[in-house]
């Protein structure tokens, strides 16, 4: 159980890791999740769990959003950067994190992908502090905690099943290129 007045901002919260990371704070007990996502997934982000979204595609919006919110959350949690259309929400996420009264970032940034810069870092293993390109080794146990996590609040994933045929497959990739997909393409080989 974490602290309710904890805050996780997920950016690309829309996507199936956004969606699992919405899921997983719920689960926790985090109190203030904020989802960046566009408009059309919204309310699809507040039904997952998000307690307040902002939306990308209102530039004015987001800009006021990153603004105003400077030191306020405990975790920047990026589903986006690196994703494709040449996002890079990395450096302008780092103000968003809490600081101490000496100016000392106490929050953590943790993202899926960013410039090659940053795989440098994290494979070299010099990642700077509160930054982390997330790499991990899998294990039953880190697997059984997220499945126990998420049984509580009975999160479902979210998939969008397609054929695995030569229609099934230029069509997933269309989607997946759109950037528009809620939640994770999965094939179905049982018609195989």
């Amino acid at each position: 159980s974490v602290n309710p007045e904890k805050s996780v901002l997920i950016i690309g919260a829309s996507g199936g890791c956004g969606i699992a990371g919405i899921q997983l704070c719920k689960a926790m007990g985090v109190g203030c999740i904020v989802g960046i996502c566009s408009k059309a997934n919204s309310d699809f982000i507040r039904e997952a769990g998000a307690t307040e979204v902002v939306c990308y595609d209102d530039d004015n919006a987001l800009g006021v959003f990153f603004e105003k919110n400077k030191a306020k959350f405990d975790c920047v949690y990026d589903a986006a950067t690196g994703s494709g259309k040449g996002e890079d929400y990395w450096e302008t996420s780092l103000d968003l994190l809490k600081i101490d009264t000496n100016g000392e970032c106490l929050g953590e940034y943790v993202a899926l992908n960013g410039p090659p810069k940053k795989w440098v870092r994290a494979l070299s293993g010099y990642q700077k502090p509160h930054q982390t390109i997330m790499m991990m080794k899998s294990n039953s146990s880190d697997l059984d905690l997220v499945v126990s996590l998420l049984s509580k609040i009975k999160a479902k994933p979210v998939i969008n099943v397609v054929p695995f045929s030569d229609e099934g497959l230029v069509g997933a990739f269309d989607a997946l290129k759109s950037r528009r997909v809620k939640g994770k393409i999965v094939f179905d080989l049982q018609d195989k």
